[in-house]
């Protein structure tokens, strides 16, 4: 039986057990930002949220990408742990179609974040009608406290693309040795079912040498074999072994 070498990445470690590191945490991640997501929505909703146009269509793709990574992340699983060839082939075009998509979504949520137009709002709010010097201080600590919290939500989108991609090559890699796997098995089912050829062996042709087992029973024999006119044909003198006489 044949064998198909096992796949690894980061030197040891199968990719196997990458894609279902990959799809476990993909759906805890996309579960949590979906949550997110339309949690924020129904805030907009209901007027406890204020956003403008571009923050508000950002959100709304986002929310559903997550959403879809989430659902798309369960095929992954269930792919690694039955090990089949036609979930995981799903799992790994459809998560790199919907990587993409986050990536597009996530940039387009940073630039608005930087270009919406709410830092100003947002530092009013923060600084909450106060006066003097208390207000500048203020001011300078909520536009200060806005920078860092944008800077720290393109990193975290940073490390979250960066490991999407990552997965996309363990994803793709795991499907080529399942690929080897089906390939091998087809192989050897298809020599397991294919019959053994037969030969059929010609009679020899020509005359044949006679033997003691081609003479005839005493009583029939009448065609001078002497030899075989005994039960036993070398126990006469002028058949037995120059040894015996």
């Amino acid at each position: 039986m044949g064998y198909v070498r096992s796949r690894k990445f980061c030197c040891c470690l199968p990719v196997r057990f990458g894609v279902f590191c990959m799809s476990l945490l993909g759906f805890a991640g996309g579960l949590l930002f979906s949550i997110g997501g339309f949690f924020n929505i129904h805030q907009y909703m209901t007027g406890k949220l204020e956003l403008n146009g571009h923050e508000k269509a950002s959100l709304w793709i986002m929310s559903l990408t997550f959403t879809w990574f989430a659902i798309v992340s369960l095929v992954g699983f269930w792919g690694s742990l039955s090990k089949g060839y036609g979930s995981i082939s799903f799992y790994a075009y459809t998560v790199t179609f919907n990587t993409f998509l986050i990536i597009g979504s996530g940039v387009y949520f940073v630039w608005s974040l930087f270009h919406g137009g709410r830092e100003g709002s947002s530092v009013d709010k923060c600084v909450n009608g106060a006066t003097g010097d208390v207000a500048d201080v203020k001011s300078w600590v909520c536009t200060k406290g806005f920078d860092v919290i944008r800077i720290l939500i393109v990193v975290l989108f940073a490390i979250i693309w960066i490991f999407q991609l990552i997965g996309i090559f363990i994803v793709f890699d795991y499907r080529g040795q399942l690929r080897e796997e089906c390939e091998l098995e087809e192989s050897e089912s298809m020599k397991a079912s294919r019959p053994y050829p037969t030969f059929a062996v010609a009679p020899p042709s020509g005359p044949q040498m006679r033997t003691t087992y081609d003479a005839q029973p005493y009583q029939n024999n009448t065609n001078g074999w002497s030899s075989a006119r005994s039960p036993y044909a070398f126990n006469q003198p002028n058949t037995a072994q120059a040894g015996g006489r």
